[in-house]
């Protein structure tokens, strides 16, 4: 079941990174490329809104199309398999899927440390202490060495009384980020909860296929073909079942060997079965001597009551 196992793996993956870039690559393009951010513990650049949109949809996508062949993929397994073992198949796959659908869930929330999306944007909260210390002359070396400056400002034991600007992003971009970056994780879950709702009909079906097999299961005749038409025969003339009659009021037997057939599994035909069923035929009338021989008897159901 490749396809099936593609899609859950697919729908499991963390998409954060097709959205970042190495800083340290050659010929980085700013203008696709341009929020810096740190995640897991390592710098990267956070690809503009446009690129991060069109990735996604190639994402949603390839999604669905795998979607499509692992369902395709399940019915054709189940045109085939022994509905028993499969469903056991469809019950594990619907268990690994709501834990993803877990794990997507709290990817919702980026700025949450609990999602796999959590990233800090680094807003560069020292450039402003870091302008006003560059621009002290007192701090300048002799020499003008920007090395020896940013050594100086490193070294620099009072640099921390400086009070942390605001982030120097608007509040609206930070809401338009969280907006872009979430709906990922949200369009992935109701892809898998429309896997899990698929599958659970899948189980479903199983189960009404594994009942009516249980109810369609014939009983087998341990007896001889001669034994089942004596036996049913003389219960259907003695009044304990209601044999299918034709329209003069007798008994039909021909329909009536049928429906032994159906409900039991015996090795005789229909038609031979007819005649060891009926008390005017010469096998009945033979088979009638070998069980009275043996002391067999059934009294009519009014003697019984």
């Amino acid at each position: 079941m490749k396809s099936v196992k593609s899609f859950i793996n697919s729908l499991g993956k963390n998409y954060y990174p097709d959205f970042l870039t190495d800083p340290l690559e050659e010929n980085v393009d700013y203008k696709r490329n341009w929020l810096l951010v740190r995640y897991q513990k390592n710098n990267f650049y956070e690809k503009n809104f446009d690129n991060i949109r069109s990735r996604q949809e190639d994402i949603v996508l390839e999604l669905k199309e795998k979607f499509e062949k692992a369902l395709s993929q399940i019915y054709l397994k189940l045109s085939t398999a022994d509905p028993k073992t499969f469903d056991t198949f469809i019950n594990l796959n619907i268990e690994a899927t709501k834990l993803i659908l877990k794990t997507l869930k709290s990817d919702f929330y980026i700025n949450s440390k609990g999602s796999r999306y959590y990233s800090t944007v680094i807003d560069n909260l020292e450039l402003e202490n870091l302008n006003n210390r560059i621009y002290k002359a007192s701090d300048y070396p002799e020499n003008g060495s920007m090395l020896q400056i940013i050594d100086n400002l490193e070294n620099e034991k009072n640099y921390s009384r400086f009070e942390p600007i605001r982030s120097i992003y608007y509040s609206e971009y930070h809401l338009e980020r969280f907006k872009v970056l979430s709906l990922l994780p949200l369009t992935l879950f109701h892809i898998g909860r429309r896997f899990v709702d698929e599958l659970n009909k899948i189980h479903l079906m199983i189960s009404e296929l594994n009942e009516s097999k249980q109810m369609s299961t014939r009983i087998k005749w341990s007896g001889k073909k001669t034994h089942i038409g004596f036996i049913l025969g003389t219960l259907a003339l003695e009044g304990y079942i209601e044999p299918p009659k034709a329209i003069s009021g007798e008994i039909n037997y021909t329909a009536f060997a049928k429906l032994i057939k159906q409900q039991f599994e015996v090795e005789v035909s229909a038609d031979t079965l007819r005649k060891y069923l009926n008390p005017d035929d010469d096998k009945f009338s033979e088979s009638k001597k070998t069980f009275e021989k043996e002391n067999f008897s059934i009294p009519h159901i009014k003697q019984v009551t």
